[in-house]
């Protein structure tokens, strides 16, 4: 038999429980206080997630780390800190934000090439005026992208 898999989708609230990456199951909490396994049209409430996890021999999947730092995007492209004032610069295709709202600094989101005393460095959000002012390549999504554009120059 393979492994059950519960996967968070709502924090302590929702799961949906997959075998082999298919999904077969949900598990819900209930208001009051139990909570509800639900497969093959069948509904079985139980006291508590261990009783439904002791019976199934169900895995509980944490929150992905990924998924949080998925968070942090604008327009698709990462950013680090807090994001404020979100503008998309059309003409350079650059992702633009603030880490204050009412603060006057630019970061460009994603990965960037920037090349200054005539070398190419790697930067993740560097500030618009470096952008502005020296040669680069990006904005990548990720840093494999920027890394495969770096081994080419």
């Amino acid at each position: 038999m393979t492994e059950l898999i519960a996967k968070p989708i709502i924090k302590n609230k929702y799961w949906v429980v997959e075998q082999s990456g298919k999904k077969i199951a949900t598990i819900q909490a209930v208001e009051n206080g139990g909570f509800v396994y639900v497969h093959d049209d069948l509904r079985e409430t139980h006291a508590s997630v261990k009783n439904i996890k002791s019976k199934y021999n169900i895995q509980f999947a944490g929150v992905d780390k990924k998924s949080k730092l998925n968070e942090n995007l604008v327009y698709g492209y990462p950013a680090t800190g807090r994001i404020y004032n979100e503008v998309f610069d059309v003409k350079r295709k650059i992702p633009i934000y603030t880490k204050s709202p009412k603060s006057r600094s630019q970061y460009c989101a994603g990965y960037f090439l920037i090349k200054t005393s005539s070398r190419w460095s790697k930067q993740l959000c560097p500030k618009n005026i470096l952008i502005t002012r020296y040669p680069y390549h990006g904005p990548f999504k990720t840093e494999n992208e920027m890394l495969e554009k770096f081994n080419s120059l």
